[in-house]
This record gives C-alpha cells, sequence and structure tokens, in this order.
C-alpha cells in the first residue's frame, strides 16, 4: 500500500487529504508538520511520497521555523530523499509560480490549492509514483 506523507498545517486541508487519498486512493496517510518525523520517514523509507505545503506555520528544524520549500531541499539532502517523489501545495498560484516553486525546492511537482476534486488528487499521486 503507498504511504503518502502530507505536510499541511490546515486542519480542514489536512483531513480532506486524508479522505481524499485514503478513501478515493487506497493510499495509507501520514499527516505530520513535524520535519524531524517527515526527515526519519524519507531516510527509513516508511513513507512513499510526500506532500508538502509550501507555507507551513508551524514546522521547525534546528530551533527555527521552516516552510514546505525548506523541507523539499532537506529531504533532496538526504541520500533517500534523492528520487523521492514530492508533490507541493500552494494557495500561491499565480502565473511563473510553478516553475519558481519547483526550481526553489526540487519538487517533482506542484497542486494549486484550494483543490476540489479528490480524483485529480489521487491521480496526481499515482501519477508521481508511477515515475
Amino acid at each position: 500500500m503507498t504511504r503518502v506523507l502530507v505536510a499541511e498545517d490546515n486542519p480542514s486541508v489536512a483531513k480532506f487529504y486524508r479522505l481524499a487519498l485514503e478513501r478515493v486512493g487506497g493510499f495509507e496517510v501520514i499527516c505530520t508538520e513535524d520535519v524531524d518525523e517527515i526527515l526519519r520517514r524519507v531516510s527509513e523509507r516508511t513513507a512513499d511520497i510526500a506532500i508538502l505545503d509550501v507555507s507551513l506555520r508551524n514546522s521547525r528544524y534546528a530551533g527555527r521555523n521552516i516552510d514546505g520549500l525548506e523541507i523539499a531541499r532537506l529531504i533532496r539532502s538526504l541520500p533517500e530523499g534523492k528520487d523521492f517523489p514530492l508533490l507541493l501545495a500552494t494557495a500561491s498560484a499565480m502565473e511563473g509560480d510553478r516553475q519558481r516553486l519547483m526550481a526553489a525546492s526540487g519538487a517533482d511537482d506542484y497542486l494549486a490549492k484550494p483543490i476540489y476534486d479528490p480524483q485529480m488528487l489521487v491521480d496526481k499521486v499515482r501519477e508521481l509514483m508511477a515515475r
């Protein structure tokens, strides 16, 4: 079973991800903003893909707040994180943001929020897992 790691600070959005990914996709979902846990799960391969909110407010690492872009860069710096599927999610969906955010983070793809279609989310996760 595919295990999806979700880093999202909005409880209602995290709930949507969980319901969509579990019910529609049949995935196991792990929601956490704990950066140490995220990095551990990537290193130990106890997650298969991560969805990272770009503008996390509650994630801390090495004594400071960090966002989803920084978490993505930390994941990419791990030996096990070089090819780990990363999907960014952000409400900042302006022209050019997709390319800028992906280049700044090393993520594989990007979702503009709000996300209303559970099947689209599941399809995006499946697409990244198939790469």
